[in-house]
This record gives C-alpha cells, structure tokens and sequence, in this order.
C-alpha cells in the first residue's frame, strides 16, 4: 500500500466469505472498497464463519479417523489371510503391515512422542 506522509491510511478490515460449494474463505479489504463475490458466494460474520470453519475440521477430523480404522482393518485382514493360507506369521506381518508401527494409533496422531 502505498504511504504518502500526512495521508491518513485506510482502516484495514477483514471479511469472511462462504462460497456455494461450502468453502469458506477470508479476505483484507481497504477502507470501503469491497470486492465483487462470485455468484453464490456471501458474506457472513465472523462468528459464522469459526462456527462453520469448526464443523468442517470436526468433519475432516472424523473422516481421517473412519479412513485409518479402515485401513488398519484391512490389515488385519489381509494378515489373517495370509496366515489361513499358510505364510508364516512375520512374513505375513511384513507382508501386510499388520502389527507394525501403523498399527500403534500414537503413530498416526503424533500422540505419545
């Protein structure tokens, strides 16, 4: 922004935004010069926009959790299967990853380091 000496600057303010598919965004506007929003797309306040910004992250939180439990199911899966059909139990745990450091949830979350 340029700075001329004895100008007052223009208060900087911020605006939060919630476009039609759900995303949520956040812009510094100048003075009173707001930007023109894409059809769709409002303004909403701040305290909107946390609660919103919240449920996403609870959402995406969720989603990561029910996606690594899959996963490690399917491990477990695939090491029994293994061993069913004869492989040994290190082989078969190398093999799928069943029992390995993925499978301590502290691993996956960063918790216990």
């Amino acid at each position: 922004m340029l700075d001329i000496p004895g100008l007052p600057l223009p208060e900087q303010v911020t605006r939060y935004i919630r476009f039609p598919d759900g995303v949520l965004g956040r812009i510094t506007v100048v003075g009173d010069l707001e930007p023109e929003l894409p059809d769709g797309a409002q303004y909403v306040t701040q305290e909107v926009y946390e609660e919103l910004r919240a449920e996403l992250l609870e959402r995406h939180d969720t989603r990561v959790a029910e996606m690594l439990a899959a996963e490690k199911e399917s491990r477990r899966q695939q090491y029994e299967d293994l061993v069913a059909a004869g492989i040994r139990e290190a082989t078969a745990r190398a093999l799928s990853g069943h029992g390995g450091p993925l499978d301590d949830d502290s691993a996956l979350t960063g918790a216990g380091s």
